[in-house]
């Protein structure tokens, strides 16, 4: 098995968290430099998310029904690492609105293209070990991008717009290792398409997108005020927080890591159980990340989020296996994209609801609370083993095994 394209595909998703980690911590020598308010910054990265949320349909129109996605993904990140470098240079609000814009645009080819196109580029029996590497590459630019921004503004005592320029340059040379990735045709290892993989047709489809709002609902809040809960009840310092987050990011690179023979393993024997599995990850990260939160000592604490942290990024690699089998080849980057709207849109409500109930029981229960959302989508995906072996997307029979 050739692993080129994974680690290919995989530096793409790493180069793209430069550019929004170096915003979260450079944020007060942006404003300050360019004689603007927080406000004003806060309102540009709204402005990004809306453009993220719209790029995956636009790259799907792009691509539809033409092996051109290794491309695309290769242009869109040069195209980031290009405004992620050019921002060095903006002298005003607006030239960086602009460049933040064409990022987020270009950000799209990663949530539309990628998956599909690894589910292309490997046989069906080791799609679960290649989206688990690919996996690893979040937790890995979670470590990569803030011990990068730290050593260049920090040890380094570069300024913002120097900053910028190295990530640029970093995120340019990470995009060349990608440039012999080659698209293998759409559908390489399917029988030709049916007409039950779409969302309309597909109970099973429709359950995951179900629950995958609901997951939106755990993951985007729990992560957001999991920091606050450690500031404020346990008093941990920025350093004491971010050491932790990249030592339960590195722990689940290595589960990631291990997890993917074992997840083909199980969809090989018998698709129904991996929903079984991923709604037992689910469960168990939910129910985590509450007893963190009301965890009497600082140590159950941790050890509690430690759990939740590193079982979370197990959760996208089987519910993208899921949504490929059962997709057809050709409607993998429109599910793809719809299904990260569906995460956005889940951690809207999901933040709007714990906004509600911080004001109510405090933080800790407002951490505590998105255990329920957790539950309702861990139940909605094992309700899925009932329906996924009749959706299952034709494979050619040669390609079934390796």
């Amino acid at each position: 098995m050739r692993l080129y394209p994974v680690i290919a595909v995989g530096m793409l998703a790493i180069t793209d968290a430069f550019v929004n980690q170096a915003l979260s911590v450079l944020a007060p020598d942006i404003t300050g430099s360019l004689g603007v308010s927080t406000g004003a910054l806060t309102s540009l990265l709204a402005l990004q998310l809306l453009a993220v949320g719209v790029a995956p349909f636009l790259m799907s129109v792009l691509v539809r029904g033409r092996p051109i996605r290794a491309g695309v993904s290769i242009v869109t990140g040069f195209v980031w690492s290009v405004a992620t470098f050019a921002i060095a240079f903006a002298g005003d609000i607006w030239t960086l609105g602009a460049l933040l814009l064409v990022s987020g645009l270009a950000n799209g080819s990663q949530i539309a293209l990628h998956s599909p196109l690894l589910a292309d580029l490997y046989p069906p029996a080791v799609r679960g070990r290649i989206l688990a590497l690919y996996g690893a590459a979040m937790p890995a630019g979670a470590i990569l991008s803030p011990l990068t921004v730290s050593a260049l503004a920090g040890w380094l005592d570069l300024d913002w717009r120097a900053v910028y320029a190295v990530l640029g340059v970093l995120s340019m040379l990470g995009c060349l290792a990608a440039v012999r990735l080659r698209d293998p045709g759409i559908g390489r290892y399917d029988e030709v398409a049916t007409s039950r993989g779409s969302l309309l047709r597909s109970r099973t489809l429709r359950r995951v997108f179900a629950a995958f709002v609901a997951y939106g609902m755990l993951l985007v809040p729990a992560v957001t005020f999991l920091s606050v809960h450690l500031k404020e009840r346990w008093g941990l310092g920025t350093d004491v927080r971010g050491l932790f987050s990249a030592c339960c990011s590195a722990l689940a690179i290595v589960v990631l890591a291990t997890l993917g023979r074992r997840l083909d393993s199980i969809f090989q024997s018998d698709a129904g159980r991996v929903p079984i599995v991923a709604a037992g990850v689910i469960a168990c990260s939910a129910m985590a990340f509450a007893a963190g939160a009301v965890a009497p000592a600082l140590p159950l604490a941790l050890a509690a989020f430690l759990i939740g942290l590193v079982l979370t990024p197990l959760i996208l690699p089987m519910i993208t296996l899921i949504m490929i089998a059962v997709t057809d080849p050709g409607g993998r980057s429109y599910m793809a994209s719809l299904f990260g709207v569906g995460l956005a849109v889940g951690g809207l409500i999901g933040a709007g609801l714990l906004s509600t109930v911080e004001k109510a029981y405090g933080t800790a229960g407002a951490v505590a609370s998105v255990a329920l959302p957790g539950l309702i989508a861990g139940l909605i995906v094992a309700s899925t083993a009932r329906t996924i072996r009749t959706d299952l997307i034709p494979v050619r029979e040669e390609n079934v095994n390796v």
